[in-house]
């Protein structure tokens, strides 16, 4: 296998200081043969390289890099560059770089992080986005959908006893306190995920919306203080029989279940809802065309397929053929996500969580 890849947290010292103020990211040398284009020039402006390498700066999971990035070199010829990393320090980092990106690619992360950095990213459109989800489809340009994920509950069934778990109200239990497990929302995507969650499902997504906070001050008082150190973390303990309830997504509820763990996925019962992971085109990338076509490989109905089959993903596209433990998405209440807003008060709706959490929790 071609592909290299590097871990983001053990360059970032150097590169940050060496590197980005020079206007050159990474560790390779800038590439001065081809003129980058303005920054914010339309991707049908840019020329296409003909090279055959692309650099992929990639938040999503080792398991999603360790099938798809390979395969890709396979089918391609093309030798792909990982550089590994959380989604924000990820995405400050091609801002930085400005002009004269490293990378070509983000591979993982979300639509509400993307829109904090749009300007990093030019259109693109793929030819397959036709056979996506009709839902989850590419409306803004800069973003693309690849693979779906809901939040759920993850209930240890060696523990529960006889303690009813189907929605968010059930979670407000006095026999659960100190039993639910859950990760800090203002440093877990999953965690927001499930905030976000419970507020469409009483009373709407805003910031206004008085009956959703009072009931995500229920839900904090009840886990009495005691938060996972992360969102693996508190699926772990659930699976470790430390805690009766996790707070998670459906990928870690399918891995526990089919790896043999007393666990049950729940689908909260008032109504969850389906995000996407996402895939974006970086400005001024210096491998366009091999950009592109990447994009159009995670799309296609042979990696959709390696998704749901091979890595417990729900996949974007419903031409695929759905292994007989995934429950099919016409059989989960769903409730309206605005996204968009989410996209617009990311910062308040997290403040205001900090807020109800000080409410719960002062000094």
């Amino acid at each position: 296998m071609k592909q290299r890849v590097k871990t983001l947290s053990l360059l970032l010292a150097g590169i940050l200081t060496l590197g980005l103020l020079a206007g050159c990211g990474g560790d390779a040398p800038a590439n001065n043969s081809t003129p980058a284009p303005d920054a914010g020039a339309d991707a049908s402006t840019q020329q296409p390289t003909g090279s055959d390498k692309l650099v992929i700066y990639s938040p999503a999971t080792e398991g999603q890099i360790n099938a798809i990035i390979p395969l890709f070199e396979e089918k391609t010829g093309i030798e792909v560059e990982v550089i590994t990393g959380g989604t924000g320090e990820l995405l400050a980092r091609v801002d930085a770089e400005g002009a004269n990106p490293y990378a070509d690619v983000i591979f993982g992360g979300g639509e509400s992080s993307y829109a904090e950095y749009k300007h990093i990213f030019q259109d693109y459109v793929s030819p397959e986005d036709e056979n996506v989800i009709e839902e989850f489809r590419n409306t803004l340009g800069y973003c693309t959908n690849y693979c779906l994920d809901s939040s759920i509950f993850i209930v240890n069934t060696d523990l529960v006893g006889d303690i009813e778990i189907k929605g968010y109200m059930d979670l407000l239990n006095p026999e659960l306190k100190g039993r639910i497990s859950m990760p800090d929302p203002t440093a877990s995507s999953s965690a927001m995920m499930h905030i976000e969650t419970l507020l469409s499902d009483f009373g709407g997504l805003s910031l206004e919306n008085q009956e959703g906070w009072d009931i995500v001050r229920q839900l904090v008082a009840n886990l009495d203080g005691k938060l996972a150190s992360g969102s693996s973390a508190a699926w772990k303990a659930v699976a470790d029989g430390e805690m009766v309830v996790a707070l998670s997504y459906e990928e870690a509820g399918i891995i526990l279940s089919r790896d043999g763990a007393p666990v049950e996925i729940v689908y909260p019962e008032e109504g969850t809802v389906f995000t996407g992971s996402t895939v974006g085109v970086i400005n001024n990338c210096k491998n366009l065309d091999n950009a592109r076509r990447f994009v159009d490989f995670v799309l296609s109905q042979e990696v959709q397929n390696i998704f749901c089959n091979d890595l417990d993903v729900r996949p974007v596209r419903d031409d695929v053929s759905y292994p007989d433990y995934f429950r099919p998405a016409t059989d989960v209440k769903t409730v309206t996500f605005d996204q968009a807003y989410v996209n617009e008060h990311k910062q308040e709706i997290t403040d205001m969580y900090m807020d109800a959490y000080m409410d719960v929790y002062p000094g």
